[in-house]
């Protein structure tokens, strides 16, 4: 499978921020739980930075995850945006982020997909 960049960023983040949404935890909490700084879970979360493979194993430990559970929910995320499937991610995005930020995605991956096949 190829994966389309900005896809799977945006899976990488929204799955990062619904991990944390899921246990309850505040950015300030998860900062000291992970020792990642809480300026930095905000760049991720706000979709300035990238988390390196080491910041993940440090939420995946914070988290009480493995990696491959929390790739396996990128993964799932990543192939229902990219096939389109935006009502049902749409509805998993607004459970983890229940703001302006997850309809806005969803509307530019729909114009992209749409660029995308009519060329």
């Amino acid at each position: 499978m190829e994966y389309n960049n900005r896809t799977i960023q945006e899976a990488v983040r929204l799955v990062f921020l619904a991990s944390r949404h899921k246990r309850g935890l505040t950015q300030n909490r998860l900062s000291i739980i992970s020792n990642i700084t809480r300026q930095f879970i905000s760049q991720v979360e706000g979709g300035k930075r990238q988390p390196s493979i080491f910041t993940l194993c440090a939420l995946a430990n914070a988290y009480n995850l493995s990696l491959t559970a929390f790739f396996e929910e990128v993964d799932r995320l990543y192939l229902l945006l990219e096939n389109g499937n935006f009502v049902f991610a749409r509805d998993i995005l607004q459970a983890a982020e229940p703001s302006k930020i997850a309809n806005d995605y969803l509307e530019n991956a729909k114009k992209i997909k749409a660029e995308k096949h009519s060329q």
